[in-house]
């Protein structure tokens, strides 16, 4: 008993801790800019030992890594938090709530997006992405319980493309080829016909009206 009581403890100080270092990087970011976020930086102004920052991350790529994953959890918890939306809106919400979380400190994410694309799972943000998808996936399930697909679909690779294509048209922005405006045009496009090409009516319609493409 007394074991697993100092476990938790452990395992809550450590959790504090990761919290306390990945807010400290986005102070640091908004500050001094991406090249002002070193290791010995971070760690000071989080309060920790540097070698900390090493066992817990690895390296500065992990720490980025690491914050976009915190970003994408804390999202998950909020959305958890708000009143169910049906079918089909719930993705919305959910993509909605991520341009919310970046669009509050553009200056933060644009570098720290730019920088985390050097990896090779950028598309899919890793493990935290992949519970995303599965969100996406079963909200899409529930829509085709409801008969809103004009065919049976594949959930699984319709929630996969979609949010696969936000993290591309995400990482165009984060690179500077488009703006924050046109990243929000475009990538509402692309869900929208992607959902309006196995939605039924009335749905199909609500789906291609949302973003303009008939009035």
């Amino acid at each position: 008993m007394l074991g697993r009581s100092m476990s938790r403890g452990w395992d809550d100080r450590q959790e504090r801790t990761r919290a306390e270092v990945l807010s400290a990087v986005g102070d640091i970011v908004a500050e001094d800019g991406l090249d002002g976020l070193t290791m010995r930086k971070l760690a000071d102004r989080a309060g920790v030992a540097v070698a900390t920052l090493y066992n817990q991350f690895g390296d500065r790529a992990g720490v980025l890594v690491a914050f976009v994953s915190h970003g994408l959890d804390q999202l998950e918890m909020e959305l958890d938090e708000q009143p169910a939306a049906g079918p089909i809106d719930t993705t919305r919400a959910l993509f909605a709530g991520l341009d919310e979380t970046i669009g509050a400190s553009v200056d933060v994410w644009r570098p720290v997006l730019a920088a985390v694309k050097s990896g090779p799972r950028f598309d899919s943000m890793g493990a935290v992405g992949d519970r995303i998808v599965r969100s996406i996936e079963n909200d899409l399930a529930k829509a085709a319980a409801e008969g809103m697909f004009i065919a049976e679909c594949d959930t699984a690779r319709l929630a996969k493309h979609l949010f696969v294509q936000r993290m591309r048209l995400l990482e165009r922005w984060a690179h500077g080829q488009v703006d924050w405006d046109q990243y929000r045009s475009m990538s509402d496009l692309s869900t929208e016909l992607s959902l309006a090409a196995v939605l039924v009516d009335p749905y199909r319609e609500q789906a291609v009206r949302r973003v303009g493409i008939i009035r």
